[in-house]
């Protein structure tokens, strides 16, 4: 059974004060919805019970929705996953979707790597790649006619992520048009208070809600997963809206505890006053 709630809001933020249950939350009037950001890693679909199941991936997916999905740890056509492509079985199962794939390296006789679902047409397709001292890492960057998208695994290396938290930076200054949003989203394997983060924030704004745990997924006790966005450029507006309430945003973890090691993160952006809350 669901429950329906309908919140008023300027700038929602769903803090730490937790639920146990899973929600989809949209705009109350369609016309009044902006974007929403999704972001999971999933483990290459093994969820806690050692269980490699794209269906339960594909289930967290259409039940919020989300016009942009970031995916972490996606494997292709690797023997420990049957050979099958990951991304698009999940695509299938997900919805409209259509499925971008960067590979961060090659592995067990297929490819690793971060990847995107999207309902909204890209513009054009790229991807850098990161330091990684255990593994290489990469960046997918997808642009929109409004706005890029980036899903992104940092490194277990503190000094890879320190490198890659300062690439980033030149990507979001030389690498893309400032009159567009630049959103990241993905596992950034640091915690809000560590010294990555804080050298992310000099040119970048959590928008998640970074309060609420996101690893393990079954006992979680520590936030990796976030939604940022570009400080500069068309970000610095999108800021000030969100500040004077020009824009509304709202942002959770869903309960998942089996999927994955990691619960999924979700930011709505939104115009107007109303969010409705469908609880499961």
């Amino acid at each position: 059974m669901k429950r329906i709630l309908l919140l008023s809001a300027a700038l929602f933020l769903l803090g730490s004060a937790g639920f146990s249950q899973k929600m989809k939350i949209r705009s109350e009037k369609p016309e009044d919805h902006v974007l929403s950001i999704m972001s999971y890693n999933i483990r290459h679909g093994k969820g806690m019970d050692n269980k490699v199941d794209f269906a339960r991936i594909a289930k967290e997916i259409s039940l919020v929705g989300p016009d942009v999905v970031a995916l972490q740890e996606v494997d292709k056509e690797t023997a420990r996953i049957g050979g099958v492509d990951a991304l698009k079985t999940i695509a299938r199962l997900s919805g409209d979707y259509a499925a971008f794939f960067a590979s961060a390296m090659d592995y067990d006789g297929g490819k690793y790597g971060n990847a995107i679902l999207t309902k909204i047409p890209p513009v054009t397709s790229t991807y850098y790649p990161l330091p990684g001292t255990e593994e290489p890492r990469v960046l997918l960057l997808l642009e929109f006619e409004d706005f890029y998208l980036g899903s992104i695994h940092l490194s277990l290396d503190q000094d890879s992520r320190i490198a890659s938290c300062r690439k980033l930076a030149q990507i979001a200054k030389k690498g893309i048009k400032k009159e567009k949003l630049f959103f990241l989203a993905g596992d950034f394997n640091l915690e809000p208070n560590s010294m990555e983060m804080r050298i992310l924030a000099e040119d970048f704004a959590i928008l998640s809600a970074y309060e609420i745990k996101t690893f393990p997924s079954d006992e979680p006790n520590r936030t990796l997963d976030y939604v940022l966005v570009y400080k500069g450029g068309a970000g610095k507006s999108f800021l000030k809206k969100l500040e004077k309430g020009e824009l509304g945003m709202v942002s959770w973890v869903q309960p998942e505890k089996t999927a994955s090691d990691h619960r999924p993160i979700f930011t709505l952006i939104y115009k107007g006053e109303n969010i409705v809350t469908e609880k499961f």
